[in-house]
């Protein structure tokens, strides 16, 4: 998950307020004034999120409830200066993760920012393989409830590119996952990449050849 904040906040002075305090974490903050320019820019990659209920135009409250459509993972944080307990019960029936009232404790607000950090992170890292499972005892692979069966070789290969996903494995990095009791090559790296290829083709992943390198998984 990118350790970025998202503001949507029309007053200045809390904006600078909010950047220098996260930013100060280790934060990236991107800040917009209202939600035509939170919209205009937007990408659905997860963040943090720290929308102002009382905004020109689109208010706060259908901000959430639009970003709700687009993206059901990245933690969202109302603020508003209103704590009547209808106003916080809607806030957070539009899809919020938390409420928070002005004036609040910037210090309190960073605990809250780095555990939802923290723990949507952990579920992003988890969501990236969900419905993979490798079973080494077998030399086999079950995605979505299809088990493909590998030979050892196949298997070697296939968890060490599982392992880097996205990450281009040059043949010889491949070749140095074996025994030396195997004696593999440059040429048999391809030869079985080739008829792994083609088993894996079957539960939609994809090995791609990465010219003038190796190979890398896509999942």
């Amino acid at each position: 998950m990118n350790k970025k904040v998202v503001v949507v906040e029309d007053e200045k002075e809390i904006i600078e307020s909010l950047k220098y305090m996260i930013e100060k974490h280790g934060f990236e903050v991107i800040a917009h004034e209202s939600a035509e320019s939170l919209f205009t820019n937007f990408q659905n990659n997860y963040c943090i999120y720290l929308i102002d209920w009382n905004l020109p135009g689109i208010k706060g409250v259908d901000i959430v409830r639009t970003i709700r459509t687009k993206d059901k993972i990245s933690p969202v944080f109302m603020i508003s200066a209103n704590s009547s307990p209808d106003h916080i019960i809607e806030g957070l029936k539009s899809g919020a993760d938390d409420y928070l009232v002005k004036p609040f404790s910037y210090d309190a607000l960073m605990v809250k920012l780095m555990n939802a950090y923290s723990k949507v992170s952990n579920l992003h890292d988890n969501l990236i393989n969900v419905g993979l499972k490798l079973i080494p005892e077998a030399n086999s692979v079950i995605k979505d409830g299809v088990t493909v069966n590998l030979t050892a070789r196949e298997f070697i290969i296939f968890q060490y590119l599982y392992n880097r996903p996205g990450v281009a494995s040059t043949r010889e990095e491949l070749i140095n996952q074996f025994d030396k009791d195997f004696e593999m090559t440059a040429r048999n790296i391809d030869v079985h990449v080739f008829s792994l290829r083609k088993k894996m083709n079957r539960v939609a992943i994809a090995i791609e050849t990465v010219w003038g390198t190796g190979y890398k998984l896509n999942i």
